[in-house]
């Protein structure tokens, strides 16, 4: 398959070529609206192709919350109890939303300052670094890298989620009912051929059919789950509503992987015709977020009150021994089968950008396929070193999920509020509490997620 070559390549559509924008920082004196309250920066967009509504948006925005992570989150409630879980749900989610506001709102007002109307999340902190104090506004390239890279690192740690639950998944149907018994070793192995040759198709518009079918499947398989879960409830008063406090790191980064869908909140914002409509009260984010919640919630709390204290990695292996229960296993198996590719193209999407830029036209479109090979290689490599699916998941749950939706946003609202002189001591307040938050989790579920994962070894 050929590779074109992109000349003049620009990371936005309507990016000038050449020079980067120049940044127009207010004056102080005026006091302008504060930056989370502004909605004057919201413009309508000219419609295109590609362009969405907001009941397609929403849509969108749903089905990328709901991913793994939401099957490991009765397992979350066994680490912090039933109704605390529940409550630090409520709350981390509450947190998460309020931070990728303070984004989206950053992104329309840098967009605004730099005559760019679509911007993804590294470039918005690029934009917030450069209006920010002079001491570090030429430190912004390295800025849009850092978060590039924890991107890069958060969507290729999800690629090695979905290896360990694909091979715990199949390990466990064919050891109970069949006669082939591998290890799940040697599953992932095995899961290698399909991986790969779904990896090599780089255009998402070939994958599309059977996202949405597997995006139908898997709501239905989740649904039959629930199901099993409120049909199997046990005693309120059999399990502790309050866990112990050295187990809420491990809760917190499961939590935070749930979440996988923040990285999509800019490119559907970036492809609405009315922005407005994503931010209002009543508009996608809120919405979309407020039924994720709802199936978080649902999922975790009735999930720990149904399998109790023997709830596993995953609930789907604790499914009962039924041919119907067992097929939904294998549904959500295909399910996941399907999702990584999509997950895999936004790194590579950036990896193909910096090939065409740099690489001579002959060798890009085997640097392409290496490189993708190489990835999918590396992830199954990773997994297994490290086949422990709830330590996984709380590991990158805590170091990129974390970062990506309640370190960075912070700093970016603090870094705008600095350009538009609204640096007050409440907004210092407010966010210093996000970023005392942040650190919080970040530091202690990953330390935590490491320390287990080392004794599991015996290191």
């Amino acid at each position: 398959m050929a590779n074109p070559v992109r000349d003049g390549y620009q990371e936005f559509q309507n990016e000038p070529d050449g020079s980067a924008p120049q940044v127009n920082i207010s004056q102080p004196g005026s006091r302008p609206t504060p930056l989370d309250e502004d909605t004057s920066l919201f413009h309508e967009r000219t419609p295109t192709d590609s362009s969405l509504t907001p009941e397609q948006a929403f849509v969108h925005m749903v089905k990328a919350m709901l991913g793994t992570g939401l099957l490991s989150l009765p397992l979350a409630f066994k680490h912090a109890g039933l109704f605390l879980g529940l409550i630090l749900t409520v709350l981390i989610c509450i947190v998460c939303l309020y931070c990728m506001r303070q984004v989206v709102y950053a992104a329309h007002f840098i967009g605004s300052r730099n005559g760019r109307d679509l911007m993804d999340y590294a470039n918005i902190m690029r934009g917030a670094v450069e209006m920010g104090p002079p001491s570090l506004r030429r430190h912004g390239y390295f800025f849009k890298q850092m978060v590039n890279v924890n991107m890069f690192v958060s969507q290729l740690g999800f690629c090695c989620v979905y290896f360990v639950f694909m091979a715990d998944n199949l390990e466990d149907f064919f050891t109970n009912y069949t006669s082939l018994h591998l290890s799940k070793a040697v599953w992932m192995l095995l899961l290698l051929i399909p991986i790969l040759s779904l990896c090599s198709i780089r255009r998402l518009s070939v994958l599309a059919p059977f996202a949405m079918i597997a995006n139908v499947i898997y709501l239905v398989a989740v649904a039959v789950v629930i199901f099993f879960f409120l049909t199997n409830l046990q005693s309120i008063s059999s399990l502790p509503w309050f866990g112990k406090v050295t187990n809420l790191p491990l809760f917190f980064g499961v939590v935070m992987f749930a979440f996988e869908g923040v990285a999509v909140i800019m490119p559907i914002e970036n492809r609405m015709q009315s922005p407005h409509a994503f931010i209002k009260w009543n508009g996608v984010l809120n919405s979309s977020c407020l039924v994720t919640l709802a199936i978080y919630s649902i999922v975790g709390f009735y999930g720990y009150l149904s399998l109790g204290n023997d709830v596993k990695d995953t609930a789907t292996l604790n499914l009962p021994p039924t041919p119907f229960y067992q097929t939904i296993k294998l549904m959500f198996v295909a399910c996941i089968m399907v999702s990584y590719p999509l997950q895999f193209y936004v790194p590579m999407e950036r990896v193909e950008k910096w090939v065409t830029r740099k690489i001579p036209v002959h060798r890009q479109t085997t640097m392409i396929y290496a490189v993708r090979w190489g990835g999918v290689l590396a992830t199954c490599a990773i997994a297994e070193l490290i086949p422990h699916l709830a330590l996984f998941i709380s590991l990158i749950g805590a170091f990129s999920g974390a970062s990506m939706a309640l370190l960075f946003p912070p700093c970016i609202e603090l870094l705008t509020c600095y350009a538009r002189d609204t640096l007050t001591g409440q907004v210092w307040a407010k966010n210093c509490v996000l970023l005392g938050f942040a650190l919080l989790g970040f530091t202690t579920g990953t330390y935590s997620a490491l320390a287990a994962i080392f004794q599991t070894y015996g290191l």
